[in-house]
């Protein structure tokens, strides 16, 4: 009966050994628990019967090894100094880090492949068609779906949404264009200006613009490898513990600390109404042939004044071999007429001994009858950054290092100059192609660094292409051009066709350990016509205009002519509409509670049954109020009411700040003929992975947790979303 009992105990011990680990390993897959129990199980029941048949002897020999510890001290010290320190060597060796622990995990590398505007119809198509290969297999190999994008569908919003996973109250950014409440001043969601810093350099005049918990700042402090390339709202990088590197992207500023300010300079003359004209430099030739004139860099303060800094520059056109000489602090560049130049360094002095280094390049539009000469914004060197764009601060560096000099502006793809006619379609594509390029070089430098980890990356040329280049595919919109649609009608499926072959060397990275993640922020459609939101307010009486304002196009931009004493409502940005909130507005008269209310209903009701009488359309498609659709700690700063509009119609860009042009409708007579911001209805992103997708109706909140869940880190209180692995 004695050795039944100790038989009968070693069994229930050998149970519990052998599940209690396997409780903890289950996670992997549903086969661990009888795999552990299959494994250790025999191991164990040797060692346990050993000590159930071995006992007496083995108590004898323990009470030996104490009586002879008891006689002798210094042997009993000696042995406990030893075992102490074999523990201690055997715990810290045996420790496992949070990379160790991710040998367990079922995915031991996830690789995020943002594409930005990739519209899912676009992509079945093509699919359908057998155009992109490599976008079907990976549909094949886990799935595909159209993926919930954020309200409103603005990339700075969509993507911080994708970050964070959580909505907009919680990470703070609404809208390209916010507002002082106070002055009712237009300001950038993405690039935040400190106007309390001292300094003016290295990042310290910035503020961040995206506020929340990023997944990458999860993973990097679990001790996962990070990487982050080019993801929009992240600059000035945030110093983060673990091991991550990060290069920002949309919102990164030029030399001069705005969005993206070119240059052109010309002999010639431009029309009185052409857009950008503040950007022109007037030039002519001296005696000797030379042109001589400046490029002009940051603000600076001078007992002067606050001027730019300025570099001098001299242009000596070359009309046999079509091309300009360019000279700059005694170095000498040549460009060829319908060229980019390459990368030019410049050195401006700040004074008391400070200076900014950046880069440019030219491209030189015409040599005659008149010269045209483009030069790009002013963009932050990546090996020597003015403005800190990474982190570590010297990523940037090594990045340069690995690939070359590369563009660092957060939009590098100058939409202003091809809309404002600096120069045309070609140089446009021929930029493009090359930042296609550069996000190529650094993926592929990355992913062959990547042994263990996440690594990020973000694609954002296609979205500029597809606002430029939509009226090729759309008969409809008024700015329509046969000849047009027949040179340019192939841009667009180009580049999906050149994403598609990214992809696949991409996937030739990834095992069965790696989880692949392929999607866009939002998806695109036409802009046909433009709605004047702020017009519509006057017309309806939420908005009051003095007596003496002009209504003419352009005129009362930034709310010059507003009699806000008399004013209950107010649009910004691409479509927010704020209440002129009593205790808030610096000017307020609406009450809170249920006068602020009525006025709210109001507005959505009408919105919702307003018609274009050229169509005869509904142009909104709903006005959500921001109590309904946000929550978080930056709820109170949300508009009042989101406007979605209908497929075809946006807002207008006078609208957006705060312009109050005759009518309430425009054609879009514009280069920037495509759009997103919309209601996010008509412009889901994309979602394909290599792993089964077990969501209906993805959300883009769900892929910051399923990131995490790749690596079996918990998601955290604030994170809305779900996995799409689960």
């Amino acid at each position: 009966m004695y050795v039944f009992k100790r038989c009968f105990a070693t069994f229930l011990l050998i149970t519990l050994l052998t599940l209690i680990p396997s409780v903890g390993y289950s996670y992997i897959d549903p086969g661990t628990t009888g795999y552990v129990f299959s494994v250790l199980a025999p191991i164990l029941s040797g060692i346990l019967l050993v000590l159930v048949f071995f006992y007496r002897q083995i108590k004898r020999g323990f009470y030996f090894v104490i009586n002879g510890l008891k006689k002798f001290p210094m042997l009993s010290a000696v042995s406990g100094i030893v075992l102490i320190s074999i523990g201690t060597a055997s715990y810290f060796l045996s420790r496992e880090t949070e990379v160790d622990k991710m040998k367990k995990y079922k995915f031991e590398r996830v690789i995020l492949l943002g594409i930005d505007g990739i519209d899912p119809k676009i992509l079945e198509d093509m699919m359908a068609g057998g155009e992109l290969p490599n976008f079907s297999r990976l549909r094949e190999i886990g799935g595909f779906a159209p993926l919930q994008t954020s309200i409103p569908p603005e990339s700075p919003v969509a993507w911080s949404t994708i970050a964070t996973g959580a909505n907009p109250g919680y990470f703070g950014i609404f809208d390209f264009i916010l507002r002082n409440p106070k002055n009712y001043l237009p300001d950038l969601s993405i690039l935040r200006i400190d106007t309390k810093a001292l300094a003016a350099l290295k990042g310290s005049s910035f503020l961040p613009a995206m506020k929340g918990t990023p997944f990458w700042e999860i993973t990097a402090r679990a001790d996962i490898p990070t990487t982050v390339i080019r993801w929009p709202v992240t600059f000035p990088p945030v110093e983060c513990s673990g091991p991550i590197k990060l290069l920002s992207g949309q919102g990164v500023p030029d030399l001069r600390g705005t969005l993206g300010r070119y240059g052109f300079y010309t002999t010639g003359s431009i029309p009185e109404d052409q857009e950008g004209k503040e950007k022109v430099t007037w030039v002519s030739f001296n005696d000797d042939g030379f042109i001589e004139t400046s490029i002009f860099g940051p603000v600076v303060s001078r007992i002067t004044g606050r001027k730019p800094a300025e570099i001098p520059m001299k242009l000596r056109p070359d009309y046999e071999n079509s091309e300009i000489g360019i000279k700059i602090d005694g170095s000498s560049y040549r460009v060829n007429e319908g060229e980019w130049s390459s990368w030019i360094p410049l050195k401006f002095d700040l004074g008391l001994l400070q200076h900014a280094n950046g880069i440019c390049r030219f491209y030189l539009t015409r040599l005659k009858p008149e010269l045209e000469l483009y030069l790009s914004p002013i963009q932050i060197d990546p090996s020597d950054p003015t403005f800190i764009v990474s982190y570590p601060d010297d990523y940037s560096a090594e990045l340069a290092r690995a690939i070359g000099t590369y563009h660092t502006l957060g939009i590098p793809e100058d939409t202003n100059a091809l809309v404002e006619n600096r120069y045309g379609e070609e140089a446009f594509l021929k930029i493009c192609d090359e930042l296609m390029d550069e996000r190529e070089k650094m993926l592929w430098f990355e992913l062959k660094e990547l042994k263990k980890g996440l690594l990020a990356i973000d694609f954002d040329t296609t979205d500029r292409i597809q606002h430029i280049f939509w009226r090729s595919r759309d008969p409809e919109h008024p700015f329509y051009q046969e000849d047009f649609a027949r040179r340019y009608g192939d841009v667009i499926p180009g580049y999906y066709r050149r994403m598609d072959k990214v992809l696949g060397r991409l996937l030739e990275y990834a095992d069965e350990k790696t989880t692949v993640i392929v999607f866009s922020d939002h998806g695109f459609t036409t802009f046909r016509r433009a709605f004047h939101l702020n017009s519509w307010l006057v017309e309806h009486g939420f908005m009051t205009l003095k007596p003496s304002s002009s209504r003419q196009e352009g005129v009362g931009e930034l709310f010059a002519n507003v009699d806000w004493q008399n004013t209950r409502a107010y649009a910004l940005g691409f479509g927010s509409i704020y209440l002129n909130l009593k205790g808030r507005e610096g000017k307020g008269i609406v009450e809170k509670g249920g006068e602020s209310r009525r006025v709210k209903q109001e507005i959505a009701e009408l919105l919702t049954q307003l018609k274009d009488p050229k169509t005869d359309e509904l142009v909104v498609k709903a006005v959500y109020a921001r109590e309904d659709i946000y929550r978080g700690p930056y709820l109170e700063d949300a508009p009042d009411l989101i406007v979605g509009m209908r497929r075809g119609y946006r807002m207008s860009w006078q609208s957006a700040i705060g312009g109050t042009p005759e009518g309430l409708f425009e054609d879009n007579m514009k280069k920037w003929t495509g759009t997103h911001i919309i209601d996010p209805y008509y412009v889901p992103g994309i979602l394909l992975m290599n792993q089964r997708i077990n969501v209906e109706n993805p959300r883009s909140i769900d892929i910051a947790p399923t990131v995490l869940a790749c690596f079996g880190l918990s998601r955290p209180a604030e994170m809305e979303g779900t996995s799409l692995l689960k």
